[in-house]
């Protein structure tokens, strides 16, 4: 402004009403409710930020308000970038007293606090978050959803490095990585409140939406993503349908990253750690006209592994080797259109796969390793045998490698234009990843079992969106469309057994029972299945070296509508609904890598398609019972997508779909900021109803002699809790948290015969309680200051797989990290020393059952304690 009036008034009648701008209307309204009618007028970004400033006259006083509203600003010279500042423009509504108005709020704009002053007079209260959970910008207090917000500078005071360190400190959340089968060091198993997917197959749609600037990630592989050039991560608990949609049933994770700012500037950060631990993050911002500007971010990770393998087959795993890069380029036009163009790119090769014997059982008689054993391994002096893996977390005995390999990025270009009353938002998106994952199987030099996998997926995204106010401010809505494409092919290499087959045909002849209660060999001409003897076509069933390909393509098509009426200016009704209509074109084969021939049934492939829709609808009260206390309560219901199963154990289950999943959520909370904003207490309960759960089953197919695995959905479950977190600034210098969630969580129907799991069964990742807890002290000098912060979290027992097998139990454990970080007093430097899990707690962060194959366990490690340095230079 530079206490100007003559620009402000300038400014003001060439913008756009404020009658018709979300924003300001729902800042009118605060305005009537405190009997404030002469002047009301908006200036952004006073101190420079994003976020305008609002003030009104009223009985000879002057009142301002700093909003945190969206505002629409036609831009500036220098200032029209996406995320950028805006020093000019002023729209006024109501009664117009401008000139007094503009005189006093520049008279105190020039002789108000410097900058620093006014930030050490804010340092007694919590700030304020901003978030986008409903597609606007709003406060977090004010957002009637329960969620948790991780801003930039969260990360880096306590030191998390990828997102599934956010879910180790987040209550009723559990973000990890690694799934059943080979999913890998990159795949995400991520739950929230007992909601989520452990399979990574690409027909096992995720229980949870992962969201990347708005674009939909459609696979769990490559979501486990490193926390390098992220703005915020927004977790929202609870079924998401309304406005995020496709399979967001359990909630959804909401990940923005750094717009370009329009001005010169960045940061280049060097980590070094334990395990040859080398890092670097580096982050430029540079104007390219004055209307654009241009975003660059490129972050390397580098370990050595902590797994070692005394036997070979490659070096220590667990190692990381990963490259991230991301361009943004943003710019507005003189009409008011914001654009932002954005590229990334992630290349991940390493031998970053970990396996850990939890249980070592000797062979089951009559199963596949005790079969193997007979004709392979006695044989050849190398049989499996229950001491021949290691039960050590950080000694792996395979021999196989444990690859990680993955190529993958996109493309996004986000457009928003404003109208008079409403915003248009459109979001379109193209991505795609090639990846390979290999692990050893049986954690021994017997190399019994392996899986190399390789997995290709490509997408296309486009959504659609309206954002406004109607009825003088009364009614906020949201409506919008959405489709999304997706191809997906699979090449698996499964390896169990290896040189049984052979083994069979060199028989002299069907030796080999393959059901209960047949006698070998036959009688002649009597076609009883028995294995063994050259050609013969049973050898082809314990085949086991073989090669399954799934391939899916699939479509979404989805409408959807949000709309918030106010009752009164504190009490306010949300109604909102999505329509989804789901279809899948799946084709399947298999064939055996030593023979070459198809496996029974499938001399072609298998192919079959099948469509689903479903309406999700939301219903919400919202009571801001004042400024710094919200209540709200919500019925929602969630959908996750029918599909079919990947690794169907029989021609029969392979063409057969399963139907969507169904929850319905019911929930209450409450928000609230206390002690002259000194105390941010903030609690939810809830209540879900979950129907048809997608589950692994195992039958015997019609006329097969042998049990087949398929998925299905089989049962319905319950879950309840509650959540709480809060967060207290004792002293200028010193600030406490705490959180802590309950899950009670139990199956109401189940079929123990077909999938292992009854009524007394644990639903997977869903521990009972978890609690964090954080202390973070600010020390002044005179060359800056000394910052002091140690995070701990804990995690009641848990299961990874749906069976609860005990061997896998995740045994409850605690974590504790703890960082110290001077700061310079411009805030151009930052040399930090951190440790990340001090006590080097060992527990399984995943695994899988091989036991009927292999006679082990296979778990995923946690990883190893981590203490290293960090330098930081900003300019």
């Amino acid at each position: 402004m530079n206490g100007r009036p003559e620009l402000a008034q300038s400014a003001a009648a060439s913008a756009p009403s404020a009658a018709q701008s979300p924003a300001l209307t729902a800042a009118n309204r605060r305005w009537t409710r405190d009997s404030i009618s002469d002047c009301c007028f908006f200036i952004t970004a006073i101190p420079p930020a994003t976020r305008p400033v609002a003030a009104c006259m009223t009985r000879g006083k002057l009142i301002i308000l700093i909003s945190r509203s969206a505002f629409y600003p036609v831009p500036p010279p220098r200032s029209g970038f996406p995320g950028g500042t805006s020093m000019q423009h002023v729209t006024v509504t109501g009664t117009i007293r401008l000139l007094p108005g503009i005189l006093v709020l520049g008279a105190i704009l020039a002789f108000g606090p410097a900058p620093a002053a006014r930030a050490q007079q804010s340092a007694a209260a919590l700030g304020e978050v901003v978030v986008t959970a409903r597609k606007k910008e709003e406060s977090l207090q004010q957002t009637p959803i329960t969620m948790t917000a991780i801003t930039a500078k969260d990360i880096e005071l306590r030191g998390f490095a990828s997102v599934t360190d956010v879910g180790s400190f987040t209550p009723n959340v559990n973000l990890s990585a690694g799934a059943t089968d080979v999913g890998g060091a990159t795949n995400a198993v991520f739950f929230i409140r007992g909601i989520g997917q452990i399979d990574y197959a690409p027909t096992a749609d995720p229980g949870l939406g992962v969201y990347v600037d708005g674009v939909y990630l459609g696979r769990t592989m490559g979501a486990v993503m490193e926390l390098a050039d992220i703005a915020q991560i927004e977790i929202l608990k609870g079924p998401q349908g309304t406005l995020f949609g496709k399979n967001s049933m359990g909630g959804a994770i909401n990940v923005t990253t750094r717009d370009p700012t329009g001005e010169f500037g960045g940061s280049v950060a060097i980590t070094a750690g334990e395990d040859s631990r080398l890092n670097f993050d580096g982050q430029l911002d540079a104007p390219v006209t004055d209307e654009v500007g241009l975003h660059l971010a490129l972050s390397w990770r580098s370990q050595d592994g902590f797994q070692r393998r005394p036997f070979g087959g490659g070096p220590a795993s667990g190692e990381e080797n990963t490259l991230v890069a991301r361009a943004k380029l943003g710019w507005t036009t003189a009409g008011g259109t914001r654009a932002v163009l954005s590229a990334d790119f992630t290349k991940i090769d390493a031998e970053s796969n970990t396996i850990w014997i939890t249980q070592n059982d000797n062979p089951v008689p009559g199963n596949l390793m005790s079969l193997w054993n007979a004709l392979v391994g006695y044989p050849s002096g190398t049989p499996f045998l229950g001491d021949s893996a290691s039960s050590d977390p950080r000694i792996n005995n395979g021999t196989y490698p444990m690859i990680q390999e993955f190529d993958g990025g996109g493309v996004s270009l986000k457009v928003e234009h404003e109208f008079d009353g409403f915003l248009l938002r459109s979001i379109s998106s193209w991505r795609s990843f090639d990846s390979r994952n290999a692990r050893d199987m049986d954690g021994s030099a017997v190399n019994f079992g392996w899986v190399d996998y390789e997995d290709e997926d490509e997408q296309f995204g486009q959504e659609f969106s309206l954002i406004g106010s109607a009825a003088g401010g009364r009614l906020d809505w949201t409506v919008g469309a959405h489709y999304f494409k997706e191809d997906a092919e699979s090449r698996w290499k499964v390896g169990l057994a290896d040189g049984l087959f052979q083994a069979l045909e060199a028989m002299p002849g069907p030796f080999f029972p393959l059901a209960a209660g047949v006698s070998c060999p036959p009688p002649p001409g009597v076609p009883l299945p028995c294995a063994g003897g050259a050609g013969n076509p049973f050898n082809l069933a314990l085949e086991t070296v073989q090669m399954p390909t799934p391939e899916l393509e699939s479509e979404s098509y989805a409408a959807f509508g949000e709309f918030e009426w106010h009752f009164t200016d504190a009490l306010s009704g949300i109604l909102g609904a999505r329509y989804t209509h789901d279809s899948k074109d799946f084709s399947y084969a298999n064939h055996g890598l030593v023979s070459g021939s198809p496996k029974p049934g499938y001399l072609t492939r298998v192919q079959a398609s099948d469509s689903w829709s479903d309406v999700s609808p939301r219903f919400g009260l919202k009571y801001q019972a004042s400024d710094d206390l919200l209540l709200y309560a919500t019925i929602s219901k969630g959908y996750k997508a029918g599909s079919y199963s990947a690794r169907p154990g029989s021609v029969y289950f392979a063409g057969r779909s399963y139907d969507p999943e169904e929850l319905w959520a019911y929930e209450l909370g409450v928000k609230s900021d206390l002690l002259d904003r000194r105390l941010r207490l903030n609690a939810a309960a809830f209540f879900y109803d979950y129907k048809d759960l997608q589950q692994q089953a195992n039958q015997v197919p019609p006329g097969e002699v042998s049990p087949a695995q398929f998925t299905d959905n089989i049962g319905s479950a319950t879950l309840w809790g509650a959540e709480a977190d809060l967060t207290a600034l004792v002293t200028d210098r010193l600030t406490l948290y705490f959180s802590v969630g309950y899950l009670n969580s139990k199956y109401d129907e189940a079929s123990e015969v077909l999938t292992g799991v009854g009524l007394d069964t644990p639903l997977v990742k869903a521990p009972e309680w978890s609690a964090a807890a954080a202390l973070q002290y600010v020390q002044p000098l005179t060359t800056g200051e000394l910052l002091f912060r140690v995070d701990w979290s804990y995690v009641d027992e848990s299961y990874p797989t749906a069976r609860a097998e005990e061997p896998l139990r995740q045994r409850a454990h605690s974590l504790t990290n703890a960082r110290i970080a001077w700061n310079s007093a411009d805030d151009a430097w930052t040399l930090a020393v951190y440790g990340r899990n001090l006590a080097d707690t060992k527990y399984v962060a995943n695994g899988f059952d091989v036991s009927a194959f292999v006679a082990v366990y296979l778990g995923i490690p946690s990883e190893p304690r981590e203490v290293g340095v960090q330098l930081v230079r900003r300019f």
